[in-house]
């Protein structure tokens, strides 16, 4: 037997280890969509919600000593899911246009002012703060959010934050 009969009768080792590597390398490349679309729906990119400023009033329409009830639209996201959401805030004139989320620190329920008492009052758990948002009585350990703000173009401006209710540190939630 000569050397290229001989040769042809060894396998070619090459087309042998191409055969056994292409399909470990499209199940890898399928565990690895899997994996990097499970990691981000459990753990979305964080959205800048708590980053953008939002118009809430002009300067003009800011007068007197009683807190200002406003709405403002908010981007709420869970998992690749992002939706508008309507929060309640108020302006207290009197605190230089001081901004108070009008979320009860202790459950999270929607205070609101009491003209007659001069109190915001929280509904669920009769917690009453002042009229600068610091807690009166009740279970609210912590006073009413202030929120970032500032003055641009005339309007007053805030930037809207949700925080951890029912501790007595004021915790950002993410």
């Amino acid at each position: 037997m000569g050397d290229k009969e001989r040769a042809s009768q060894i396998p070619d080792k090459s087309r042998r280890r191409l055969l056994l590597l292409l399909p470990i390398a499209a199940i890898g490349g399928v565990f690895a969509s899997v994996g990097s679309a499970a990691i981000r729906f459990l753990r979305p990119l964080t959205s800048a919600v708590g980053q953008k400023w939002i118009d809430l009033a002009r300067l003009n329409e800011i007068s007197g000593v009683k807190p200002i009830a406003r709405k403002v639209l908010t981007e709420q996201v869970a998992g690749w899911s992002t939706s508008a959401v309507e929060r309640s805030v108020y302006i207290l004139p009197a605190k230089n246009n001081q901004v108070v989320s009008a979320v009860c620190p202790h459950e999270g329920c929607v205070v609101s002012w009491q003209d007659e008492e001069n109190v915001f009052s929280c509904p669920c758990h009769d917690s009453n703060f002042a009229i600068d948002g610091s807690p009166i009585s009740g279970p609210a350990h912590r006073e009413l959010e202030s929120l970032p703000s500032r003055v641009a173009d005339g309007k007053l401006q805030i930037q809207y934050q949700d925080f951890v209710n029912h501790t007595q540190e004021r915790t950002p939630r993410i």
